[in-house]
């Protein structure tokens, strides 16, 4: 159907006009009729133009789609005049214009002319219509100039965006780190453990093991611990048969990590598992560091369970006051071990237990194991205290003061020791501190001797255990004498010890015999002996020569001795030209004649029944003895003097 605003041909059905929307009138058929001669030429038209049109509909359907919009080639514009003549032709034509009634040449011209130029107004739509489609739509056809720079640097942006993201991909998601650890490119160790564990799932051991290995290598660079990754590396090393690259690294956490039982659990897995002497012990010892460690008493349980028990004692540490005897033993029946030594190493350094223990006064901390095989139980350890009692401090009858009399003391223990029978009371007089060689107190009263006296005692008890010192000191002002210690003003005059020179000794008493180099107590210098008829004489070697260092003689000349005593006096007479305490013997019959700060008198008893008679004496100096020695024979009668010099 022909529109008639804008004679676009429609199809029959068609109400709305395609092209410009407007409304289309009914139209008979197309193929003859009184319509379609009504139509004129117009309609003619728009038959022989459908092709056309239809090429338009199909421009109009390609844009709304959004199709590609290449150019479509419009069929060539006719001769209008050649077309209106032909379109004469047509029946059609004819029976609109009624021919036949004697003026067909004047219709036919005016048909002709009226034709042409309602086919020349449609045609020229179409080619306005065509070439503003063209003007449009043609290739190079108003078009602005490309700008290849604006379009170079659109891409290069682009390009850079795409790499910049690929970089945030591969470098700060955690995907990326595992595709470039996957790569063998440096990741981060997070990725790096992942990627290790996703091996181990897949059961590729030796490539996660490298992979576990980088991330290690790098924790430590950067100062951190993945005690979840090492434990991952742990099990890998099992894995791959490194048992002791396993047991290493799990010992390596629970040290750094005490927190983390895992690894406590795998090295004792592994240590368990082993036929290595001496691992089932560290076995053992590892279940007890980890329980001190974690508190888990799962792993003393496990330990109960497999060491052997402590050994038991028959008597329970503490305090005693006597001596006393310990066993130790095992109730499985196992070996014990034990020391007193609190660094030995048990069971190596310890005794093996055999008979029961004596304990003496002291404090003793006994410690032992029992052993199976190379499992050692936990140690039994306890300390006992034998500390046995001791005397109080003797008490004198006595007080201290001035005396214008000779005076007499007593002595008896200390108020809680009035009723022991075992109290021994040592004392002396003569100014030395008692000893077991010192007099004992028999009950009697002692006498005191004249001048300044100083009492000492000490109690004993069967413990042997020694009080304290009773020092009590006393003047006794009486008329008698008092004779003085020996003193350097009691040496020869003869000779000096250690300050007469070799030559001068003998040039007074001759050349001697030498006898020989000897060896004289406390000294340490080279020694000479030369012997004479009436004894010898040492001398000594030092940086001023030769010196005089002992004269010893059996003859009364040819020098006395102080104080005109010599040999062949009796043990009165030479204590008489003394200071003596009056001192009684010892029970060993030994007896301390003074003992002062300028030196000691004493005389001691010989196995052969004789004494010596022994008087010390600081020099001036203070830097060294002199000691005067007169030995007797069982009649009490000097056989001999001795002169020394000691340092």
């Amino acid at each position: 159907m022909l529109c008639k605003q804008c004679g676009y041909y429609a199809e029959d059905d068609a109400v709305v006009c395609p092209a410009c929307g407007a409304t289309l009138a009914v139209a008979a058929d197309e193929s003859g009729g009184a319509e379609s001669i009504r139509q004129g030429r117009r309609a003619r038209e728009a038959i022989r133009n459908r092709p056309l049109q239809r090429q338009q509909e199909e421009i109009r359907r390609r844009r709304r789609s959004g199709a590609s919009r290449a150019t479509i080639p419009l069929p060539p514009v006719k001769d209008t005049r050649e077309e209106a003549e032909m379109a004469f032709d047509d029946p059609r034509v004819v029976m609109e214009s009624g021919v036949g009634d004697g003026k067909d040449e004047e219709r036919k011209k005016d048909a002709v002319e009226r034709f042409s130029q309602d086919v020349y107004s449609d045609e020229a739509a179409r080619e306005a219509q065509a070439a503003a489609y063209a003007a449009t739509h043609a290739p190079g056809q108003n078009r602005k100039m490309v700008n290849w720079f604006k379009v170079g640097l659109a891409v290069f942006i682009g390009v850079l965006f795409f790499f910049a993201g690929g970089y945030f991909f591969l470098k700060r998601t955690e995907t990326g780190q595992e595709l470039m650890a996957r790569l063998g490119q440096e990741a981060s160790s997070t990725a790096l453990w992942a990627v290790g564990e996703q091996l181990l799932d897949q059961g590729d051991i030796g490539r996660a093991i490298l992979q576990f290995e980088k991330a290690r290598i790098q924790d430590e660079e950067n100062g951190t611990v993945d005690v979840d990754g090492l434990l991952l590396l742990g099990s890998a090393y099992e894995a791959d048969g490194r048992v002791e690259d396993a047991a290493s690294l799990y010992e390596e956490i629970y040290m750094e990590t005490p927190s983390r039982s895992e690894a406590y659990v795998n090295h004792i897995r592994i240590l368990m598992g082993s036929d290595t002497p001496g691992d089932k012990a560290r076995a053992s010892e590892l279940m007890k560091l980890v329980y001190e460690k974690t508190g888990d008493e799962s792993f003393l349980t496990q330990r109960t369970d497999m060491v052997p028990a402590p050994p038991e004692v028959d008597l329970t540490a503490g305090y005693y006051d006597s001596k006393k005897y310990i066993a130790i033993t095992s109730y499985q029946g196992f070996d014990v071990y034990y020391t007193f030594d609190e660094n030995a190493e048990l069971p190596a350094g310890g005794t093996l237990y055999t008979e029961r223990v004596f304990l003496d006064e002291g404090i003793h901390t006994l410690r032992a194991v029992a052993v199976s095989g190379e499992l050692v139980s936990d140690e039994l350890h306890g300390t006992y205290r034998i500390i046995m009692p001791s005397p109080q401090t003797p008490r004198a009858s006595l007080a201290p003061a001035t005396y214008k009399s000779r005076q007499r003391v007593r002595l008896r223990p200390g108020v809680d020791n009035e009723n022991d029978d075992d109290i021994i009371i040592y004392y002396t007089v003569d100014g030395s501190s008692p000893d077991a060689d010192s007099p004992i107190y028999d009950g009697e009263a002692i006498w005191l001797p004249g001048g300044w006296v100083t009492l000492k005692a000490v109690a004993v008890n069967k413990y042997r255990k020694v009080s304290n010192m009773l020092e009590v000191l006393y003047k006794i002002e009486i008329p008698e004498p008092l004779r003085g210690y020996n003193s350097e003003q009691d040496a020869s005059k003869s000779f000096t010890l250690y300050g007469t020179k070799m030559i001068e000794f003998q040039q007074a008493f001759g050349e001697g015999t030498l006898a020989g180099e000897v060896q004289v107590e406390n000294l340490d210098t080279e020694c000479r002996r030369y012997d004479y008829a009436w004894g010898y004489a040492i001398m000594s070697r030092t940086n001023s020569g030769w010196l005089l260092a002992e004269v010893y003689t059996t003859e009364k000349t040819p020098f006395a001795g102080p104080r005109g005593t010599g040999v062949g006096d009796s043990e009165s007479f030479v204590v008489s030209k003394f200071r003596d305490m009056g001192q009684v013997e010892s029970a060993s019959g030994n007896r301390g004649l003074y003992s002062s700060k300028d030196g000691t008198g004493k005389i001691w008893v010989q196995e052969d029944g004789g004494k010596i008679i022994r008087y010390r004496t600081y020099t001036p100096d203070g830097s060294h003895w002199w000691q005067l020695e007169y030995r007797t024979n069982r009649n009490g009668i000097v056989t001999s003097m001795d002169y020394r010099y000691e340092p």
